[in-house]
């Protein structure tokens, strides 16, 4: 089993094990020993949920460093829709745009071409799937890990299509290779990403192949940087011109984004983790039906609302609206390229999904019985209060650990005052 990436980091220095960001994870997937937080790798969806609920920040985002991208002689930049709501209404896409250029930027590529083929695709795909539905989108990648993990029986209906930014990256290498006579690996497509979930679907993704593009940079990371080169910009003359325009651009990544030409009471779109789990236990228990696609957000809003963001949901939420109103109607030249690509390429993911493997696969079988016999025996004789001192989220994990001879079952306060004590020591000041 290959080493997983994942999107952060916990800095046992500053871990004081004060256990919220165990309590906070979606997938069980971190436990506190000894006072300090430390994961499980392939239980982490790389969510963030954790980053946010550190009281003394230890956990960290990691991003590709934009130092690093001058090994490429061509660097172009692939914009999540997201960076540009977090900018004042007056500060348009041109503008930002420009400002990406002056960063050091080579190029700023404008995907609405992408994003409407892939529209297309997820569209095409619906109609002709086989079943089973719901088909789920596969554009946030906590989604798809979330699947992959805790809802194994459910990748096959994570829809086979690639996600835009990927396209994105495949056709400007394509375009710039041709037109500077570069070699691809010469040429850098960076996405600018509104969280480090997306950072690790370019550095590994879940489909076991080679991203298109070759890193992420937080837009928490340039904001700054991008801001001060609008303000130094005194008026939009020179600013990149758009040869299709993009309008598109602004509907993905926020609730009803990726909406395929289907009828509106075959698509449900959601966001947040918590919302789409409940869905998700209802699929597995056979009670949504008639429903085909859904649209499925980690972050609470969509992209916009990542943990990389700056702006405050609901204010990038009204940028995002004037964006999308102000847009105008897809030129000619736009449908055209659209037509011409559509019927040239091919949009499907170059590899199956598979569940994600997990410790208790690596064991046979019998090993593995004999370990959910065990984890049952002994859940028997903890409080099932859930409290979390024992440094596992809930009892049954305790009892998994133990089971598994990754935990001492006398770890639980209500089976030792030693424990109790043992904790004293570690969290007094």
């Amino acid at each position: 089993m290959p080493e997983l990436k994942h999107g952060f980091k916990i800095s046992t220095e500053k871990c004081q094990g004060r256990m919220p960001c165990m309590r906070a994870c979606p997938t069980h997937a971190i436990r506190v020993k000894n006072g300090k937080a430390r994961l499980i790798p392939e239980l982490c969806i790389d969510c963030g949920s954790c980053l946010g609920v550190c009281p003394s920040g230890a956990i960290s985002a990691t991003t590709v460093p934009f130092a690093e991208l001058d090994r490429f002689k061509f660097k172009v930049a692939v914009a999540s829709p997201a960076l540009f709501a977090q900018f004042a209404i007056k500060e348009t896409p041109a503008c930002v745009a420009r400002a990406l250029l002056d960063l050091g930027f080579d190029a700023v590529w404008e995907y609405s071409v992408d994003i409407e083929l892939i529209d297309r695709a997820i569209t095409d795909c619906v109609k002709k799937w086989p079943g089973p539905f719901p088909l789920i989108s596969n554009s946030c990648p906590v989604i798809v890990r979330l699947v992959q993990v805790a809802y194994p029986s459910m990748v096959e209906q994570l829809i086979p299509v690639e996600a835009p930014r990927e396209i994105a990256g495949r056709e400007l290498k394509r375009r710039y290779s041709l037109e500077l006579g570069l070699q691809p690996e010469e040429i850098g497509a960076i996405y600018i990403t509104p969280c480090q979930a997306k950072t690790i679907s370019i550095l590994q993704p879940a489909e076991e192949e080679k991203s298109y593009l070759d890193g992420a940079v937080g837009i928490s990371e340039i904001y700054n940087d991008v801001l001060q080169k609008i303000r130094k910009t005194t008026n939009a003359e020179g600013s990149p011109k758009s040869k299709f325009g993009i309008g598109e651009l602004f509907h993905w990544g926020t609730p009803e984004g990726e909406f395929p030409k289907l009828s509106r009471e075959h698509y449900l779109p959601l966001t947040g983790l918590t919302d789409v789990i409940k869905v998700f236990d209802d699929i597995e228990k056979g009670k949504i039906r008639n429903i085909e696609f859904l649209e499925c957000h980690a972050c609470p809003g969509g992209c916009i609302g990542g943990n990389l963001t700056v702006e405050n949901l609901y204010v990038a939420r009204s940028k995002n609206l004037h964006l999308v109103a102000s847009m105008s109607r897809p030129s000619p030249e736009f449908e055209k390229e659209v037509e011409r690509r559509y019927a040239v390429e091919d949009f499907s993911l170059r590899r199956p999904l598979k569940p994600r493997i997990i410790e208790g696969e690596v064991v046979n079988l019998l090993e593995r019985v004999k370990r959910r016999k065990r984890a049952d025996e002994l859940l028997k004789g903890l409080p099932l209060l859930n409290c979390g001192l024992c440094g596992a989220p809930t009892c049954k994990n305790h009892a998994e650990d133990a089971a598994a001879a990754r935990a001492d079952l006398s770890d639980c306060v209500f089976l030792s005052r030693d424990r109790i004590n043992f904790l004293r020591e570690i969290y007094k000041k």
